[in-house]
């Protein structure tokens, strides 16, 4: 099995929102392999799409890019897509982990209230045709309840993260990591904007 490219930074949310609320199951030994195998079965689907955006991506690397800011219209685009989109792939990714009503409880309370300040936004297009192929951005993020933010931790923490998005394809974690960014975003975008921690 092909290894998922997950950025770090989701890890502590899947922590959060999915394993916190089952973690009585993981002190049962006896169940422990089986949940274990459920949760890999689980998993297939966000597999396929990593793979997916990983194939993606290598395509794209062996094409010529260009690389431009973002004009007004497609930093609406990119703003609206998250917003709409992001708690959906948090869900897909979160999904295999979430093994109790309660676990999908938690997932549900915890997965909203985002709002996010982009940092940098660029297009990505074919540098021979100057065909749009799809939109890096870099972003913070914080979580609000009740009109106020919610208390940042570092497992909480979504500060100076990537993601590439296209007009025709849903959302995807999977184009956060390292590789991808570097691949289809350039090295320079991942340079100038990553997190100065890493």
């Amino acid at each position: 099995m092909k290894k998922a490219l997950v950025s770090i930074t989701f890890l502590p949310i899947l922590y959060l929102a999915a394993c916190s609320a089952s973690n009585h199951m993981w002190t049962q030994t006896a169940n422990s392999v089986g949940v274990l195998a459920e949760i890999l079965n689980d998993a297939n689907p966000f597999l396929e799409e990593s793979n997916e955006w990983e194939a993606y991506g290598i395509k794209m690397a062996q094409q010529d890019l260009s690389y431009v800011p973002a004009n007004s219209a497609e930093q609406a685009f990119v703003s609206k897509k998250m917003d709409q989109e992001y708690p959906a792939a948090i869900n897909r990714l979160a999904a295999a982990f979430t093994r109790t009503d309660k676990a999908r409880e938690e997932l549900a309370r915890e997965n909203q209230g985002y709002r996010f300040k982009y940092n940098h936004v660029i297009t990505v297009k074919d540098k021979k045709t100057q065909q749009t192929i799809g939109y890096c951005a870099n972003y913070d993020g914080d979580r609000y309840r009740e009109g106020k933010i919610l208390p940042e931790t570092d497992k909480t923490r979504i500060r100076k993260d990537f993601v590439f998005m296209t007009q025709d394809k849903p959302l995807s974690l999977t184009t956060s990591n390292k590789t991808f960014i570097k691949r289809v975003c350039g090295e320079d975008f991942y340079r100038k904007y990553k997190d100065p921690r890493e």
